[in-house]
């Protein structure tokens, strides 16, 4: 059984070392949920603000460079420098500790009212 090794010429190399370098210098403005403009951030913030829960790969970007704001998941690059995995790991943790527990406390007081719109039904 052979390995398809991936083979990149010195071009390619050089040209997604150029994007990085771009994605990494670029000063970044997202919305938020609100679709309120935010920024200039790095990706220093982009990081902080994706572990938070702030935003996601849905979120609306634009960054020099840029013509019109586009989504996250869409540029680049940009995700994969944003989603490192100390990043991922904070935002897993986050998710398991804080928001799963408020989403089950919310679930147990709702039981009365789950219980009383199937009873209707």
């Amino acid at each position: 059984m052979e390995k398809n090794n991936l083979k990149v010429t010195l071009n390619q190399k050089s040209q997604m070392d150029y994007v990085r370098k771009i994605v990494k210098d670029n000063i970044w403005y997202y919305r938020d949920r609100m679709n309120v403009a935010r920024g200039p951030c790095d990706l220093y913030i982009l990081r902080t603000c994706y572990s938070s829960g702030i935003i996601d790969e849905n979120t609306i970007i634009w960054g020099n460079g840029l013509d019109t704001w586009i989504c996250l998941k869409n540029i680049k690059g940009l995700l994969n420098m944003i989603k490192v995995p100390e990043v991922q790991l904070f935002h897993a943790l986050k998710r398991e500790v804080t928001i799963k527990p408020l989403l089950n406390e919310i679930r147990e007081n709702n039981i009365y009212k789950r219980k009383y719109w199937v009873n209707g039904l």
